[in-house]
């Protein structure tokens, strides 16, 4: 992988980690930011021997989000560094491992539930993000979310489940913060997805949402690995029964 330092971007490193410290936020490890320019995705932060390092793609320059998207990265360099199980990477291994043993499961499968465990980190870490957010920047973030609610689904159980997840993250994401609209797109696309569905596509949506509106950051190991078993268990079940969701003809 190509990836290369930009200078220009130091000044909004600076600001996003100045936000976070007015807010009662502090990072305290260096933190580096590059971009990449084969990057498809708007970028990640990693943790480094003594550090972290945000990267960001080169397209992600140009968008009025690449505030947000810093401050969002250094949301989960805080809670990496405060320790928070929900970024504990053993913890996930743990739970995927149970799984796995008893069910087993596909790779497919396996990497829709990773993205399914992302789903619940950032859910938490953007609590942090909307606190530091003013509300000019909040309606933007808002904006954004719109955009991950699919309206159709694909066909296929195991990508339908995934879409169904990443869906009731978008909205949940709203409903935690008080800024969802049911008379909004966002409500429309994804009521025009479950439609697709079927009936039973409703309750297990109602069931995710949910659960991402009262995920909470001080959980416990036990408690956040108990909560992980369940919601990645009905996950595969979802994945696995497409009766479950209905008729996807």
């Amino acid at each position: 992988m190509h990836v290369k330092a930009d200078p220009t971007l130091d000044d909004d490193l600076e600001w996003a980690i100045d936000r976070m410290k007015q807010k009662g936020f502090p990072i305290s490890s260096p933190v580096t930011l590059t971009v990449d320019p084969k990057l498809t995705i708007m970028g990640y932060a990693k943790q480094e021997e003594g550090s972290h390092r945000i990267v960001v793609s080169e397209w992600a320059l140009d968008s009025t989000m690449l505030g947000g998207l810093l401050l969002h990265e250094l949301a989960h360099i805080y809670f990496t560094e405060q320790g928070a199980h929900s970024h504990d990477g053993e913890l996930l291994e743990e739970v995927l491992g149970g799984l796995k043993e008893r069910d087993g499961l596909r790779a497919k499968e396996t990497e829709y539930l990773v993205d399914a465990f992302n789903h619940l980190q950032n859910v938490l870490v953007d609590d942090i993000v909307f606190d530091v957010m003013d509300d000019k920047e909040r309606e933007t973030a808002k904006r954004f979310f719109v955009e991950w609610v699919s309206d159709r689904p694909s066909g296929d159980p195991v990508l339908d489940a995934a879409l169904l997840a990443r869906n009731a993250f978008a909205v949940a994401s709203l409903k935690r913060r008080g800024l969802y609209d049911d008379a909004e797109e966002m409500h429309y696309r994804n009521k025009s997805f479950l439609a697709f569905l079927g009936q039973g596509a409703e309750a297990e949506f109602e069931w995710l949402e949910g659960f991402f509106v009262g995920a909470r950051s001080d959980w416990n190991r036990k408690q956040l690995s108990a909560g992980l078993v369940e919601y990645f268990e009905r996950m595969v079940a979802m994945m696995r029964t497409s009766a479950r969701l209905g008729d996807l003809r």
